[in-house]
């Protein structure tokens, strides 16, 4: 008898104890005594009835040996790379300047203040070398993203321009992520492009709070400036996607901002969506005011209407929900309705699924270390020449691979955490880099514990 590895308990009010495992997704409520025993890797103080084995055999906690877990892990590991969201992210950076000084943006000054732009032949090189690329990956399923800096600036027209033309030519859909300052002028550009496109705006709160977050350099605001600009777009067929950051300053308006959509009849139109993120603090450039995922989730339970959600067609992004996930389904509370699914991968980056084409001739696997040289994985102009051996690492970046992930019991629920977080405090993205999640999990089960106890 092999007790899995991949079981997290936590006891209830009433003593009961709610058992999680994060390989099966198998969630129980079950006495004191059968808790104590799954805790127990060579279990002798307990014996269990032949009911209590079978049911714990069914619900994946128990095997017969170490193997049969082994041989799930690996089907599960190969039906994520082959039928998971395995897509391959092309990113265009025609620029990494902005016009904008957001308080919370993980780029940093001297990354955003570069006057470096891409080339027309290192466009066409670009290209070249996707397709290199996906000839070598033996993949057919990939999109691009046009990012920065702020892709969307006058000077970076005829750029972008060559980038629609070239990824329409391949038959390629994809994202533009912009701050929407500029975004009118280049309505007639993108209008040949917009079946394949959406396009990407935060706007982070009703007029006063935006501007107090995502503001010029000249410290003006910008949500009147972005705004004015949505509306002939939503008319003209284009997809919007806008992107609310939500943390501690802007969470308490989130329902305000709402209204504003609502009132604008932004929700009228099907090619219309918002999503919430969290705002994140992977590059260690963040400003402070971070909250816990589950606490942003928490405040939209309980201060925004389900329905006007529905009606708006608000997403939360999986940086939301990567963590609340299986314990919310189970109670029929949460604001995703996605189905828990092991992960093995924490991002795309954690598995070389981004190849990232800056102005300075370099490929980095992940857009929050664009300009830094140590993360290049090699040069795309005048010719693609990248490192096998640290692509090779990213992708084997999962929890498999990580010495001191692989064998924790909440490892396919985390996924690994951040591989550029694990590569700044222990020297290796391979490293461990727990962060905040154990306690922000164990902080959330607390809360949910009346829940489950009635249950129980």
């Amino acid at each position: 008898m092999y007790i899995s590895e991949y079981i997290l308990t936590y006891r209830l009010r009433n003593g009961r104890h709610l058992i999680f495992n994060s390989l099966s997704g198998a969630m129980d409520i079950v006495e004191e005594h059968i808790s104590q025993f799954l805790q127990k890797q060579q279990p002798v103080a307990y014996t269990l009835t032949a009911d209590e084995e079978q049911f714990l055999a069914g619900r994946g906690y128990l095997y017969r040996e170490r193997e049969e877990e082994q041989a799930l892990i690996r089907r599960y590991k190969e039906y994520l790379d082959q039928h998971g969201s395995g897509d391959i992210s092309f990113v265009f950076c025609p620029s990494m300047t902005c016009n904008l000084k957001c308080v919370y943006c993980f780029e940093p000054q001297e990354i955003r203040s570069s006057h470096e732009q891409m080339t027309e032949d290192q466009v066409q090189a670009a290209f070249l070398a996707m397709d290199q690329i996906m000839q070598q990956q033996q993949s057919t399923r990939h999109h691009f993203v046009i990012f920065g800096g702020e892709p969307l600036l006058p000077l970076n027209h005829s750029i972008v321009g060559l980038i629609l033309e070239q990824a329409k030519a391949r038959g390629i859909t994809g994202t533009v992520i912009s701050n929407g300052v500029f975004l009118s002028h280049y309505q007639e550009l993108l209008e040949p492009y917009k079946d394949m496109l959406r396009i990407q705006l935060t706007i982070d709160g009703p007029q006063a709070v935006h501007d107090r977050r995502r503001i010029t350099r000249a410290n003006e605001g910008t949500f009147m400036k972005i705004t004015a600009q949505i509306d002939s777009f939503l008319e003209h067929d284009f997809d919007i996607a806008i992107r609310v950051n939500l943390d501690g300053e802007n969470i308490e308006h989130l329902n305000e901002l709402l209204d504003f959509f609502q009132e604008r009849q932004w929700n009228a139109y099907p090619n219309f969506s918002v999503s919430l993120s969290p705002v994140e603090n992977y590059a260690g450039n963040s400003a402070p005011g971070l909250l816990p995922s589950y606490q942003l989730t928490e405040f939209i339970k309980v201060h925004v209407p389900n329905d006007k959600l529905k009606r708006l067609n608000v997403v939360l992004n999986s940086d939301l929900t990567r963590l609340s996930l299986p314990f919310e389904h189970v109670l029929g509370t949460g604001l995703a309705k996605d189905n828990y699914f092991p992960n093995y991968y924490f991002c795309e980056a954690a598995g070389g699924k981004t190849f990232t084409f800056s102005p300075d001739h370099q490929v980095y696997p992940c857009t929050s270390i664009i300009g830094n040289p140590k993360w290049s994985l090699g040069t795309y102009y005048p010719q693609l020449k990248l490192d096998d051996q640290k692509l090779a690492l990213w992708k084997e970046r999962h929890v498999l691979n990580q010495p001191e992930c692989k064998g924790c019991n909440i490892a396919f629920l985390c996924s690994g955490n951040c591989p550029v977080q694990a590569d700044r405090t222990t020297g290796s993205i391979l490293g461990a880099y727990c962060g905040n999640v154990k306690r922000d999990l164990d902080s959330h089960l607390e809360l949910l514990n009346a829940s489950f106890t009635a249950l129980s």
